[in-house]
């Protein structure tokens, strides 16, 4: 194995292993050689060697996908240990077990999927929400509160609500009203128009905080305050088609908030 240290065009440090590099010619994306690589660190497609496939830059986004994974829990693999991890890699069984951000596990779940074809690429890794900074979060959320649902919350769908507050059962939003401090939520929490206690409300306060009350949102920390909302709101958008919605789709591909 060669390990080589250099830098690139930008200056930035690279760690490159040659060990089993191949030289393709122009145009050319995959090569396929024999299997090669560390046990219970290999993609699903390198473990079938009658696949065709070969190496692919996909091959190595599922590799990442364990090791991120590893990191993250502490020190725990996707597909388990001893003899039965790689016939797990091999049939897709996972556990995400023992890592909590929902965010982290959306990503890393993208990453290991054992069709490469269905694999983030690097860019798509990137610029997952996993590596958001705190700004784009709290944008994100306020984009949400800006959505039909949240500008509807007082009179919203009831399988609607149903479904939130499934997910913000013991959560740290749960009665997220009483966690605000009161001289700001009297300002905010007309008579005739109060916020609902429930998730809908939430993220129309943070809207309207954010677009009407921009000296006050300066001085509360939403993601400190509520540290698991971003996340369930973000899977549930997700789960629910929101963030496809061309009113969000533009905003997730705006290169200045990346």
């Amino acid at each position: 194995m060669y390990m080589i240290f250099s830098s690139d065009v930008t200056g930035r440090a690279r760690l490159a292993d040659f060990g089993i590099s191949r030289q393709l010619n122009m145009g050319q994306t995959t090569l396929h050689t024999i299997s090669a690589g560390t046990k219970c660190w290999k993609a699903r497609e390198t473990l079938d060697e009658d696949s065709g496939i070969g190496y692919k830059r996909s091959t190595d986004i599922q590799v990442a996908g364990m090791l991120m994974y590893y990191i993250i829990s502490g020190g725990h693999h996707p597909f388990g240990k001893g003899i039965h991890c790689e016939v797990n890699i091999f049939q897709g069984k996972y556990t995400l077990e023992h890592v909590e951000d929902e965010v982290a596990k959306d990503l890393i779940e993208w990453m290991i999927n054992e069709d490469p074809e269905k694999r983030p690429t690097v860019e798509d890794t990137l610029a997952h929400p996993y590596f958001w900074p705190e700004e784009r979060r709290v944008e994100y959320l306020r984009k949400i509160g800006n959505e039909k649902e949240a500008e509807n919350c007082r009179k919203a769908d009831p399988g609607l609500l149903h479904a939130l507050d499934q997910c913000a059962e013991a959560r740290s939003f749960t009665k997220w009203k009483s966690k605000i401090p009161p001289e700001l939520m009297n300002k905010l929490d007309g008579k005739k128009k109060a916020y609902p206690d429930n998730t809908l409300g939430l993220l129309r306060f943070i809207r309207n905080l954010h677009e009407h009350y921009i000296e006050d949102a300066d001085s509360v920390d939403i993601l400190t305050m509520f540290p698991d909302l971003f996340g369930c709101v973000y899977k549930f958008a997700k789960k629910k088609e929101w963030n496809s919605r061309s009113s969000l789709k533009k905003w997730f591909h705006r290169e200045d908030v990346r």
